[in-house]
């Protein structure tokens, strides 16, 4: 019997209509397509943390958002345990609410300004009936700052947002997310707006959600450094398509794909002993208007022959989880 992964992404596609400016299209006439996230597959398992790396606009924060259903997608679907989300937002939306979270980059965004910190943590308690009563809600959300090291929890709970840090907001995204108990998490670049001195303490609490709350978390970044360290798996995005996965170690120590090979060698390493050759490319992201027919990564491959350009390649496995989409890559097997 086929063992399944807890989140099961498949074939996911968020096209946009391509503004052409036109007010008008001739019938018939095939509209082009803005492919942000075009046929994305992965697996994540309970209390992994799978990171997504890749340059702005290769389509990260955009998968993340229809991860959780801020928008829907253009084909494909996501299942948790085996369930569709699809169908689960249809029958029961609390229940998903409840089931899938996000954090968001900007912490400042994330909260009414006009509410007190009391107030916005009251709210996801009483509209998911959580607690018997308000006093047992108060005693929760006490507990939660306090076990999150907002202290002392009477005062930050009598604050509005705009008089906490950035850091102190985004512990208290986290743990109004802990509330739910999910089981499905997506970090969209959490600490890119925070302080060096503080993101330890959120990397932390996200590491915690996994292991010690069981939850699999989805942590998007365009820092490999930190991504490789939060991470148990890395997915490498390019132009909307995941084209090199493997765990955390194998894709940072032995990358494959030309693109994640580019991609390590101009990141800030972990290790100050480390020497890495920089590999310089030219020129920016093709549009990801109608790309192909060939790589996508092509134009700018310091690889790219003739083949490449024709058509785009398939997976390679090379060993364990590790794979990559190019077609220079050789399973191990066949170079024996």
């Amino acid at each position: 019997m086929e063992n399944k992964s807890f989140i099961e992404i498949k074939e996911i596609q968020k096209f946009y209509p391509h503004k052409d400016g036109k007010l008008f299209h001739r019938p018939g006439e095939e509209r082009k397509k803005v492919k942000a996230v075009d046929g994305v597959n992965l697996s994540i398992n309970r209390g992994e943390i799978l990171g997504i790396i890749g340059e702005s606009g290769c389509g990260k924060s955009t998968l993340g958002r229809v991860l959780v259903r801020l928008e829907d997608p253009t084909s494909g679907d996501v299942f948790i345990d085996g369930v569709s989300t699809k169908e689960m937002l249809k029958t029961d939306p609390k229940a998903f609410c409840r089931q899938v979270q996000i954090i968001f980059q900007n912490p400042f965004d994330t909260f009414t300004p006009r509410d007190t910190i009391l107030k916005i943590m009251l709210r996801p308690l009483k509209h998911h009936n959580i607690g018997k009563n308000y006093e047992e809600r108060l005693e929760i959300i006490k507990k939660a700052l306090e076990a999150g090291g907002l202290r002392p929890a009477e005062d930050i709970m009598s604050r509005y947002p705009h008089e906490l840090s950035g850091g102190q907001l985004q512990r208290l995204s986290i743990i109004r997310s802990m509330f739910l108990n999910p089981g499905f998490i997506i970090a969209d670049e959490p600490v890119s707006m925070l302080d060096v001195s503080v993101r330890a303490e959120i990397i932390n609490m996200l590491i915690d959600l996994a292991q010690n709350h069981n939850a699999a978390v989805v942590f998007i970044s365009h820092d490999i450094a930190l991504t490789r360290y939060i991470s148990d798996n890395i997915a490498v995005m390019y132009l909307g398509r995941i084209v090199e996965y493997g765990s955390a170690d194998e894709v940072i120590k032995n990358p494959q794909h030309p693109y994640t090979r580019v991609l390590i060698s101009n990141c800030a390493s972990v290790d100050p002993f480390e020497q890495r050759e920089e590999i310089s490319i030219e020129g920016e992201p093709p549009t990801p208007i109608n790309p192909g027919p060939g790589c996508y990564f092509a134009p700018r491959c310091y690889m790219a022959d003739e083949e490449c350009f024709r058509s785009y390649p398939g997976c390679t496995l090379l060993g364990g989880s590790h794979y990559a989409t190019c077609h220079k890559l050789k399973h191990p097997s066949d170079e024996a």
